[in-house]
């Protein structure tokens, strides 16, 4: 308020004064204009990191089935060769030759 009711001594301090002004309005759009291009491409790296963390989840929840469904099958043949090694030592169970094998015809 003081610099407006002051009088301007010469027209060269008055050119100062007005390129001061216009010197403060161009540096503040410039630092609006560097804030809004700073926030775009902040926002532009954190969608693509989201981007790529969905796909990432996905691929991993798509492994972690195929890993289960693996673990499930290795399950299944531990227990059926655990089945057939216990019937061939603790039961005496074996696989019939040809000649001990019987054919029965069944006739309607």
């Amino acid at each position: 308020m003081k610099e407006s009711k002051e009088k301007i001594k010469s027209f060269k301090a008055y050119k100062r004064r007005k390129r001061n002004k216009n010197k403060r309005g161009v540096l503040l759009i410039v630092l609006i204009a560097s804030i809004g291009i700073g926030n775009l491409c902040i926002y532009e790296i954190s969608s693509s990191l989201k981007y790529d963390i969905y796909y990432l989840e996905k691929d991993l929840k798509k492994k972690q089935n195929k890993l289960e469904a693996l673990e499930v099958e290795n399950i299944g043949d531990k227990s059926s060769n655990n089945l057939e090694e216990e019937a061939s030592s603790k039961l005496n169970m074996i696989y019939p030759t040809e000649y001990q094998k019987r054919y029965i015809s069944v006739d309607d």
